[in-house]
C-alpha cells in the first residue's frame, strides 16, 4: 500500500516563518510531501497578516509601488489586510516599457522570500531527521500576475516578460537547492480561462505554463497546484463539475517533458469558503485523470465546515474512485483562515494520512 503524503500549498496565518514551519513539521513531519515556508512577510500597519499573505496580489503591489516604470489607470480597494476587498477590486496598472523589454523591470522577490527561510528550513529538517524532506517554493505564472492587474490584451502581451522574470528568480533559487527544492506552479487565471473554454482550445489556457516551464532550467522538480482562486476566502473558479479540470490536468500531462520531474498535481475539491461535495457523483471524474508512473495525486478536500466523519468519507470515495491512496491538502493555502482555523485543518491533515 502507498503511504498517503500531505502537502501544505503555501500560506499560513503564523507570526512568521519560523513559527510556520515549524508548526507544520512537528504535526505533518515525515508526511510532508515538501515544506512551504508559510509566505508570511513583514507585518505593518497595512498589511497585519504580512505582505506575502495574498499570494499573487504582493507582486502586484510591487509593480504598483514602482511608479517609474508602471503608471495606476485603476486605484485598489483594500480591506483590514490591505489587500483588495475582492477581484474586481484588485489595482489596473499600465506599464511603461514594451513587452520585449519590461522583464528588466521587474522584481517579484521569490529567490529573496527563499533565502530568508532556507537556513530556518535546513536546521528544523536535520533537527527531526526528515533528510529527504524538500523546501516547497510556489510561483505563480506570468499570466497569473499579468491578468489580475492589466487589460486582456496588454496581460496576453506582456505574459513573457513576466515569465523571464519569474523563471529568473526560480533559477537563482535552483542555483543554490536544486535537489532540496520543489518549484510549485500555481495556475487559478489558467484553469479560469480552461472552465470558460471548450476542451478543444485547452491548449490556449496551457501556453503561458508551458512558456514559463521551458524557461526553467533543468532538471527541476515541479508540482502543480491547481487553483480556484481563495482572494479573501471567496473562489475566483466555480467548477460544477471536475470534467474540465481533468482534461486541463490531462492535456498538461501528455505535453509535459521529462527534462523536469512532475512532482505532484494538487486538485482543489473545495471552493474557498465553500466546503467540499459529499455526493460520490461529484469526484467520479478523479477516475479519468492521468499522470506519469512516479507523480503523485493530492486531493484538496480537508475543509474546517466538514467533520472529521465525512472528511474521511470524502478521502475514502475518492480512494474507491482512484484505486489507490491519495495525498491529503486543503483546495488552498490557509493564510485566510483564522489561526485557529488553520491550526485544527493541519492537525485534521494528520489524520487523515493515517
Amino acid at each position: 500500500m502507498t503511504t498517503r503524503k500531505s502537502l501544505l500549498v503555501g500560506s499560513m496565518p503564523f507570526s512568521d516563518e519560523q513559527e510556520a514551519m515549524t508548526f507544520a513539521i512537528t504535526h505533518l513531519g515525515d508526511s510532508l510531501l515538501a515544506l512551504p515556508d508559510g509566505e508570511i512577510g513583514e507585518k505593518t500597519e497595512q498589511y497585519p497578516n504580512g505582505k506575502r499573505s495574498a499570494w499573487v496580489m504582493t507582486a502586484i503591489n510591487l509593480c504598483a509601488e514602482d511608479t517609474a516604470n508602471w503608471e495606476v489607470v485603476k486605484d485598489v480597494v483594500r480591506g483590514t489586510d490591505g489587500f483588495p476587498v475582492d477581484y474586481n477590486s484588485v489595482q489596473k496598472l499600465r506599464p511603461k516599457h514594451s513587452p520585449a523589454t519590461m522583464h528588466k523591470y521587474l522584481k517579484f522577490g521569490y529567490d529573496d522570500y527563499f533565502k530568508e527561510s532556507y537556513a530556518t528550513f535546513t536546521a528544523l529538517k536535520q533537527e527531526k531527521g526528515l533528510d529527504d524532506l524538500a523546501f516547497q517554493v510556489g510561483v505563480p505564472t506570468g499570466l497569473g500576475i499579468a491578468f489580475s492587474m492589466m487589460s486582456p490584451i496588454n496581460a496576453l502581451r506582456y505574459t513573457d516578460a513576466f515569465n523571464k522574470q519569474v523563471a529568473y528568480e526560480v533559477n537563482e533559487i535552483l542555483k543554490v537547492a536544486r535537489d532540496d527544492v520543489v518549484i510549485q506552479i500555481e495556475v487559478p487565471g489558467e484553469l479560469a480561462f480552461a472552465y470558460k473554454l471548450p476542451n478543444f482550445m485547452v491548449n490556449i489556457a496551457l501556453w503561458s505554463i508551458f512558456n514559463l516551464v521551458k524557461k526553467i532550467n533543468p532538471p527541476a522538480r515541479i508540482g502543480f497546484h491547481l487553483c480556484l482562486g481563495d482572494l479573501n476566502n471567496e473562489a475566483l473558479t466555480h467548477a460544477k463539475t471536475l470534467d474540465k479540470m481533468v482534461h486541463f490536468s490531462n492535456t498538461l500531462v501528455d505535453r509535459w517533458s521529462p527534462e523536469h520531474e512532475l512532482a505532484y498535481m494538487h486538485y482543489p475539491l473545495a471552493e474557498a469558503i465553500d466546503p467540499p461535495p459529499m455526493d460520490a457523483s461529484f469526484y467520479e471524474a478523479l477516475k479519468h485523470i492521468r499522470l506519469p508512473e512516479n507523480t503523485r495525486f493530492v486531493a484538496g478536500f480537508v475543509h474546517e465546515k466538514r467533520s472529521d466523519a465525512e472528511l474521511i468519507q470524502i478521502r475514502d470515495m475518492i480512494e474507491t474512485i482512484r484505486q489507490h491512496p491519495v495525498d491529503v491538502a486543503c483546495s488552498c493555502g490557509l493564510g485566510r483562515r483564522p489561526r485557529a482555523v488553520a491550526e485544527s485543518v493541519i492537525k485534521t491533515t494528520v489524520e487523515l494520512t493515517t
